[in-house]
């Protein structure tokens, strides 16, 4: 019965077959001194091949407009390259309209400040239940992390800047981000399609069974990696360069990865291979993957699956519709409508020209022998013409000039390539109309942004892969300290801060924000909860001045609030056990004082004293009711002992006062004769005998 395939870990290594092997191979420092020549040749054969297959696939064509062909034409595009024109004369208008790197700069120029925001770029978070270890863990490793690509892996800024212009015009840029044994650093590099080999319909880098990145190494480079040990030293070839002479001109060499069975379990493994492309001579063979990405069968200790370690990020624009793996960009989206543009504008330039510089025919004699007739600016050509007058002889060519509905179709297209490229007249900062109100410019900003904002979620979302390959490289290889200096205060930050797997990495840009006007309006809408005791105050200025772009934004924002005074606190808690104690007081006179009320009034009822046995009921209900308000409400009626109503007078609305004095209530009563003796005592001249 099989069980639950589990981790390498698990594996007790006494198994026969590929479980061993593969442990051996993590293992080894240098794979490639485990192979044997005849194996490596094999093995560079069989990665050439695939190679020149996955070339292949993208450049083919029915009508020979291979892809490399068409990226190589957008580029010039962008780049205003202009072929020689000989029609209708030689050296004809020849204007190229810069539509397409317009598109391109509008674009780089609000995506490079969106994604490179300030000295922000990473933000760690929390995974699973959050804690304050947890919490401030993240903190290090985002500004860790930050401080890493903007000054620890020199170029990235810069090449980051020019991925977001190349990305627009070909659709596809890929990035490398990889530990340099020779620098002992991350390293990331901006890598073209040209230069990135892949099947043209692999699904995604994951799923394609094989890529290839083209490198390009000066011979004192390749030096470097022979004496140092990183790649097995081999005759460099003889390389004929239009750009460098033979002695410093680059070799190109291949990394790729592919998988291959080398353990003989059948099941082929994830490996990166450099090679040279001229002699296909393996320099460098690494595993791509370790124990924590494979998986073992521990009832028949064979591997189940092995994860490849990945490297690459692809950037990509537009999906290519036809499902292919290379994005599309604005070059595949005005190709055509460029072409147009440019024919139409040349053609109205050169009947211009015609018109202003004139041309026809001079009579000689009417003998024309020659075919077709091709005219020069400015030119009269010669005719046999006899008789006539010097008029007659003269006959210019019939020159309109550049024709209107030409021109309309000019704006025509133009307009629409502008609605493709979202490049409108209110992005660019010039609006149609000065009286426009504000919101009316709002509401276009984001009608505008709707194509951009979806671009801008596929870039963050490739950023983010980005990161989490940046943080696993630091998981791996990352000093047990490490200090970085994003801020005025040095930070220190550990490879064991990378290890668990409860913090993530997130870009802190925005994919919904593309334009300043939005940050604006958005940190607008958020000062309304300015006082709102349910917001986080800090954390609301903070949004509020990260929106506006103030720099240095720690500085300007108050520590967290002191805790509060514990003397504060054991005097708050005196007071209410002091309180408590005073209701507890009142309560128990104010129970004493009931009890003795109704004592009197079964005595005055007795001693037949209706009126006072009435009022004495009335006192002993009022103490009662008040009692229980007292209890509602948590505060003590008057002094202890005490009892509301009771010192008001006879027939008032209060409760009745008890008799005061020997002359008046009980006691007056007793002396007159009345009731038949003192309360609680005995009539004179008899024996005492209690009354109650």
């Amino acid at each position: 019965m099989a069980t639950a395939p589990d981790t390498i870990e698990d594996y007790d290594g006494e198994g026969e077959g590929s479980a061993r092997r593969i442990t051996d191979i993590i293992a080894a420092d240098r794979l490639i001194e485990l192979l044997d020549d005849t194996e490596l040749g094999r093995i560079g054969q069989r990665c050439l091949q695939g190679f020149e297959a996955d070339l292949a696939s993208r450049n083919q064509a029915s009508d020979g407009d291979t892809w490399e062909k068409r990226y190589k034409r957008y580029l010039d595009i962008a780049m205003q390259v202009r072929e020689q024109r000989v029609s209708p004369w030689p050296n004809a208008s020849n204007i190229k309209f810069p539509l397409l790197t317009s598109a391109a700069v509008q674009f780089q120029a609000r995506a490079y400040p969106a994604i490179v925001d300030g000295a922000s770029l990473v933000k760690g978070r929390v995974l699973g239940n959050p804690s304050p270890e947890k919490t401030k863990r993240a903190e290090r490793v985002g500004q860790h992390m930050t401080w890493q690509l903007l000054f620890d892996m020199p170029g990235w800024e810069e090449a980051t800047d020019r991925l977001l212009l190349q990305l627009p015009i070909v659709g596809s840029v890929f990035r490398k981000t990889w530990h340099d044994p020779v620098q002992k650093r991350n390293e990331s590099q901006t890598v073209t399609a040209l230069d990135f080999v892949i099947n043209y319909w692999a699904e995604s880098i994951e799923a394609a069974p094989r890529y290839t990145h083209i490198m390009r190494f000066y011979p004192h480079e390749c030096e470097e990696r022979f004496r140092s040990g990183i790649w097995k030293k081999i005759p460099l070839p003889h390389v004929e360069s239009e750009k460098d002479d033979s002695e410093t001109a680059p070799v190109e060499f291949l990394e790729q990865f592919c998988r291959i069975d080398l353990d003989g379990d059948d099941y082929p493994e994830p490996y990166i291979v450099t090679l040279c492309r001229e002699t296909s001579s393996v320099v460098r063979i690494e595993p791509a993957f370790d124990e924590d990405t494979v998986t073992i069968n521990n009832a028949t200790q064979e591997v189940v699956r092995i994860d490849p370690k990945q490297y690459f990020t692809q950037y990509g624009f537009l999906p290519a519709p036809d499902g292919s793996f290379y994005h599309i960009g604005f070059g595949a989206l005005l190709d055509d409508i460029t072409a147009a543009i440019d024919k139409a504008l040349n053609h109205m330039l050169d009947a211009g020209a015609l018109q202003n510089a004139q041309g026809g025919f001079v009579g000689a004699g009417v003998n024309i022998r020659s075919g077709d007739l091709k005219f020069r600016l400015g030119e009269w050509k010669r005719v046999d013409v006899t008789g006539g007058t010097l008029r007659e002889n003269i006959v210019p060519l019939n020159l309109p000039g550049p024709s209107a509905v030409l021109f309309s179709l000019l704006e025509m297209l133009i307009g629409a390539a502008k609605e493709i490229t979202a490049v409108q007249d209110v992005l660019t900062g010039s609006a149609p109309n000065a009286n426009t109100p504000a919101t009316t410019t709002l509401a276009q900003i984001e009608q505008a942004t709707k194509v951009m904002t979806a671009i801008f979620k596929r870039i963050h979302r490739a950023f983010g892969q980005e990161l989490r390959i940046l943080f696993s490289l630091n998981r791996d290889f990352l000093d047990d300290k490490a200090y970085y200096a994003l801020t005025d205060q040095p930070g220190e930050v550990g490879r064991a801060d990378y290890q668990d797997k409860d913090i993530d990495v997130v870009p802190v840009s925005d994919p919904t924000m593309v334009n300043d006007a939005q940050k604006a309006a958005k940190a607008q809408a958020l000062m309304v909860f300015m006082g709102n005791p349910l917001v986080n105050q800090q954390e609301l200025v903070k949004r509020y001045l990260e929106a506006t772009g103030q720099p240095n934004i720690d500085a300007l924002l108050n520590k967290e609030p002191p805790p509060p005074d514990p003397k504060l606190l054991l005097d708050a808690a005196s007071q209410e056990n002091e309180r408590d104690k005073t209701m507890s007081e009142v309560r128990r006179n104010n129970a004493s004082a009931a009890q003795a009320i109704t004592a009197a009034a079964q005595t005055a009822q007795r001693m037949n004293l209706l009126d006072d046995t009435v009022a004495l009921v009335g006192a002993a209900v009022k103490l009662a009711t008040d009692a229980a308000d007292m209890e509602d409400n948590g505060e003590p009626l008057g002094q202890p002992g005490n009892a509301g109503g009771m010192e008001e007078s006879p027939g008032n609305a209060g409760v009745p006062a008890l008799p005061q004095g020997p002359a008046d209530g009980l006691d007056g009563a007793m002396e007159s004769g009345v009731g038949g003796g003192p309360i609680g005592g005995s009539v004179p001249g008899e024996n005492p005998e209690p009354v109650l």
